[in-house]
């Protein structure tokens, strides 16, 4: 499959998940610059060009700046299931631009463009960008199965029993009742806020495998005799929650 032709505008954002699930070594990118070997970190890949996240002073990147439009080589450490050990993919590229990245101090990003994009860096983030279409297709077949959270769902989940809701600066735990693609079932405590049907929230959640964000959008919320909040949330589309979703329905049915 040519994948530099499938996903031509499509961009690999590196969460935990990516890195996961690409392989890709987080600790064993390194960029070289002339002779300067410069460690750093993936942020968004595409077929045409990357984006490296870099721990650098202003002073370096006023420095490293003089190498914009010069060719550099990039050298990615990725760990492949079928290896005992990381194979190193390298890439030739251009340097489109070094900069300090918005609101993060001592933080710089550099872009590159492939010069050519190689194939093993294609072919990984091809097989990703597949996972994730496959996974968004999914959503459909496992929407409102949900699975009501108990000591042994929760372990065979893999979830930490752990969530908090934020709104603007308000943040609270939260106790996950049921879950399943397209909606969080919760409680707060009698002293949370009443909710109101159309408010926009994020929950974290915190699993074994993925720490992650989800956005949602309040559907109902009633108060119980004892005075704790249910709400019910409306849910966009989250890889991390899909792949463990689709983990547990594999080995444990939707029964």
């Amino acid at each position: 499959m040519n994948y530099i032709e499938a996903y031509p505008d499509a961009t690999v954002q590196f969460s935990p998940f990516a890195f996961s699930n690409t392989g890709v070594i987080k600790s064993q990118t390194v960029l070289k610059l002339d002779t300067y070997s410069l460690v750093t970190v993936p942020w968004q890949f595409s077929m045409t060009k990357a984006i490296l996240l870099g721990s650098f002073s202003l002073d370096e990147i006023s420095f490293f700046q003089r190498f914009r439009a010069s060719v550099a080589s990039l050298s990615l450490g990725v760990q492949r299931p079928d290896e005992r050990q990381p194979i190193k993919v390298f890439a030739r590229c251009t340097v489109s631009a070094i900069g300090p990245m918005k609101d993060k101090k001592g933080i710089a990003l550099i872009v590159l463009e492939w010069k050519p994009m190689p194939p093993d860096l294609a072919e990984i983030l091809g097989r990703y960008l597949d996972l994730v279409e496959r996974l968004k297709v999914e959503v459909g077949d496992y929407k409102d199965k949900f699975i009501q959270i108990s000591p042994t769902t929760a372990k065979r989940l893999g979830y930490n029993n752990y969530a908090v809701l934020r709104k603007g600066g308000e943040q609270a735990k939260i106790a996950l009742f049921s879950l399943a693609s397209n909606r969080l079932d919760f409680l707060e405590s009698m002293n949370s806020p009443d909710r109101l049907v159309g408010e926009q929230v994020v929950i974290d959640l915190f699993f074994l495998k993925y720490r992650f964000s989800v956005s949602g959008t309040i559907d109902s919320a009633t108060r119980l005799p004892t005075g704790v909040q249910r709400s019910k949330l409306v849910i966009g589309f989250s890889a991390e929650l899909m792949h463990i979703l689709e983990e547990y329905f594999n080995q444990h049915g939707m029964s």
